[in-house]
């Protein structure tokens, strides 16, 4: 009832409901927090459905999780097409047939598509929820959705971005639960695609021009990495699956969140309807364009805490991601053969390697709004937010929801205890609410102590430095003219007031006086005779590649039969 409530007045035309009309955005958020309520008391008293005829969907345990995710989503979504886009996602999760879910995510996913070749592709993503899931072509398939969902997230301008990433996680999850361990070839595929679709997330959020596109490659990057962290937690038969698994729900915890509040705080602005638009097209030119909420007090303070949340450094939800992801990764290689131990190096090693250009990206778009905030856009100028709380209200509500969960992230895994298929379920306990524990080790971390650790060291620095007159940053030196310090004032030829500055003194620089010491200072690279040898060295090879390239282009055939020959030898010779 109260999805259809939502659903009714997402798609209501303006005026219909005459003076409430007002109060339409307070009335949807009041009914998203009402369903995330009672998600949370669902999975609280481990309530599951009684349908026993369906074996993957239905009210059950890895649906409420989600529904809770899925609350703080269309929360702070705006009405109209996207609003209902996350209700029909709603029902999906609710569905009690694959049918009936593939038609509703579908239909969620035409709506969030709009026009074009995405309205087409994009509902081929559901198709793996309608096949059975022992079906050989099921992997591939799952492949080829994590590919199209990946493109949706990317593509995405605002917290609706959330809402394919969700549905992926969840039919994936259910899937790989119902198929169980795969074989080496399909889990490469399935590793294969998370990898792209994250390596693609992070190259669009360094490279894109938009505050907006930057934020849903940060999405499409970590819908990617917990692609990859779920199959290896439910389709490959490493030790450390119970650490996976860990890392994949604390993943869908603060960082979804802390995610949602960045996607909104990036998404493109309404129109003021009491500004002219005369006024609001005259924007200064940044070199990243952002919104104007970006550039609020408020609005800054909870981007740099979203950023903060979203990246590795502890304590905050990615820096327990990975802890786990390591911890996971060293019991993995332990206890594997070599083969597949070098195989599992490696794909940490490029799930490190996303995580180093997520990280790049989030210092763009923090310093992109720390110079917009200091230089750029003042709050109160027309169509700018005056700065107050109120005016990003709901990135604030989800970014301390994401805090809490950070610092109490035995909670959020005792709710998720049946999110995905694991040897056992976590139950409730007091002593475990501040820490991050696996089922199988004695191995804990709480995230707390490295709270209180970071500030314990920050106030020892800030005293330090007050007691002893020593900071490790040098102080700026402001400059003042002449006149302040009793000099007389210099008059020009056309009266104005020539002002002479101080002369500040140059500190020395580490680099220079090691260069003077090694008597290098008057030194570039370009006269060192052994820069001259590589490069005639990279000339060279250079060449010798070009001369590679033009004679394999005009021998083109002449390499497909020689190829097609030695595949065909050598398979007589395997097949033996």
């Amino acid at each position: 009832m109260l999805f259809a409530a939502a659903g009714v007045l997402a798609v209501l035309p303006e005026g219909t409901l005459r003076r409430a009309e007002a109060w339409r955005g307070e009335m949807l958020a009041a009914l998203w927090a009402a369903i995330g309520a009672l998600a949370i008391t669902g999975a609280s008293l481990r309530i599951e459905g009684v349908v026993n005829w369906c074996p993957v969907f239905g009210m059950d345990g890895p649906t409420l999780p989600m529904l809770v995710l899925l609350a703080f989503a269309g929360g702070v979504m705006s009405r109209g097409h996207r609003g209902l886009a996350c209700v029909l996602a709603g029902l999906a999760f609710l569905a009690l047939s694959p049918l009936v879910f593939g038609l509703l995510a579908g239909t969620a996913l035409v709506l969030l598509a709009g026009r074009g070749r995405q309205g087409v592709c994009l509902p081929a993503a559901i198709i793996p929820a309608c096949i059975p899931a022992d079906s050989p072509l099921s992997p591939y398939l799952m492949g080829g959705m994590v590919l199209l969902l990946g493109w949706a997230v990317a593509s995405q301008k605002g917290p609706e971005a959330t809402v394919p990433a969700g549905i992926g996680l969840f039919l994936l999850g259910r899937l790989l639960s119902e198929t169980g361990v795969l074989a080496p070839v399909p889990q490469m595929v399935l590793l294969g695609s998370g990898c792209v679709v994250a390596l693609a997330g992070g190259v669009q959020a360094l490279r894109a021009r938009h505050a907006v596109q930057v934020a849903a490659g940060l999405g499409c990057a970590g819908f990617g990495a917990l692609v990859v962290l779920l199959t290896l937690a439910l389709a490959t038969t490493l030790e450390g699956m119970e650490q996976f698994r860990t890392a994949t729900q604390l993943g869908v915890g603060a960082p979804f969140l802390a995610l949602l509040a960045v996607l909104w705080l990036c998404q493109p602005m309404q129109p003021n309807l009491f500004v002219p638009p005369a006024t609001q097209d005259h924007a200064p030119a940044l070199p990243l364009a952002l919104p104007a909420r970006m550039c609020c007090p408020a609005g800054f303070i909870v981007l740099c805490g979203g950023l903060f949340a979203l990246s590795g450094l502890p304590p905050l939800g990615g820096f327990s991601v990975l802890w786990c992801l390591i911890s996971a990764g060293e019991l993995a290689t332990l206890a594997a053969p070599p083969v597949q131990a070098l195989g599992t190096v490696l794909v940490l090693v490029m799930a490190a390697s996303f995580m180093a250009l997520g990280v790049l990206g989030l210092f763009r778009l923090g310093f992109a709004a720390l110079n917009a905030a200091d230089t750029a856009i003042k709050p109160g100028q027309p169509g700018v937010p005056s700065g107050g709380v109120f005016q990003v209200l709901p990135a604030i509500v989800c970014f301390a929801a994401s805090l809490v969960v950070a610092v109490l992230p035995g909670v959020w895994l005792a709710l998720q205890d049946h999110l995905f298929v694991g040897e056992a379920a976590r139950g409730f306990a007091w002593q475990h609410v501040l820490s991050i524990w696996f089922t199988d080790t004695p191995v804990s971390y709480t995230p707390l102590y490295s709270l209180m650790a970071l500030v314990a060291c920050a106030g020892s620095v800030v005293g330090l430095g007050m007691l002893f007159k020593l900071y490790p940053f040098p102080a700026k030196a402001g400059t003042r003219p002449l006149w302040q310090e009793g000099a007389p004032l210099l008059q020009t030829e056309d009266g104005s007031v020539f002002q002479e500055r101080t002369n500040t003194h140059a500190t020395a620089q580490i680099g220079s006086m090691l260069a003077v010491f090694a008597g290098i200072a008057s030194q570039r690279p370009e006269n060192w005779r052994f820069f001259d040898k590589i490069m005639l060295s990279a000339r060279f090879m250079q060449a010798l590649l070009f001369k590679a390239v033009a004679w394999c282009e005009a021998q083109g055939m002449v390499l497909i039969l020689l190829f097609l020959g030695a595949g065909l030898v050598f398979g007589l010779f395997a097949s033996k």
